[in-house]
């Protein structure tokens, strides 16, 4: 049955009407929210640099790892990034916008703090790969001792902490699936609750 005209036309206008509604408070709220990020800008490009010489740098010394004298291509290289990293700063600065760097310790600073985090992502994805690497080549042990030496700078990289959760496991020695449980929740919230349930499907399997 159709809807008399009169009727239709009306549904439509009522429609039309509350769409530009809709339209219109889209439109103003991002522009407010344009406006506000543009006056964070402002101001953080007004800030003075500040000394960043005391941030929480990351502790890494490439010493630490059981590095091998295997002829493996593949790990010579991760080894080779490993050493450089040694001597450089350090720092997960992930949390934070290139906005929030410059209102926190001023644009002067924004390069190196951005070095810094990318030297701690690059650490992070190396590690990893090169106990991936270390299992690919039967040394187990070798990556057990690399991915505890993650968990001890508290890598925030879920991948690390279940595989070693896997080689404990595969060791028979699944009770140091706690050790990892206990240093997971000393991390960052968001982190701990999103592995949690991971690393106990390791401790309840069979």
């Amino acid at each position: 049955m159709k809807l008399p005209i009169p009727v239709f036309f009306t549904a439509t206008v009522i429609f039309t009407a509350v769409l530009a509604v809709k339209r219109a408070k889209h439109t103003r709220l991002q522009n407010e929210a344009n406006e506000s990020f543009l006056e964070r800008e402002r101001l953080a490009n007004a800030t003075r640099r500040k000394d960043i010489s005391g941030l929480d740098y990351l502790s890494f010394s490439a010493d630490a790892l059981p590095l091998s004298n295997v002829s493996d291509p593949e790990l010579l290289q991760h080894e080779t990034v490993l050493k450089e990293l040694s001597g450089k700063k350090i720092i997960n600065l992930s949390m934070y916008s290139n906005t929030d760097l410059k209102l926190m310790y001023g644009p002067a600073n924004l390069n190196e703090l951005t070095e810094c985090d990318d030297n701690y992502h690059l650490l992070a994805s190396t590690l990893l790969s090169y106990a991936d690497r270390k299992i690919s080549l039967g040394y187990a042990n070798d990556a057990v001792s690399i991915l505890e030496y993650a968990m001890s700078l508290k890598i925030d990289s879920s991948k690390i902490y279940l595989l070693l959760a896997e080689l404990y496991q595969k060791q028979n020695t699944p009770e140091k699936i706690e050790r990892i449980a206990d240093c997971v929740a000393s991390m960052d919230k968001s982190f701990s609750s999103f592995l949690a349930p991971k690393l106990d499907a390791f401790r309840t399997a069979k």
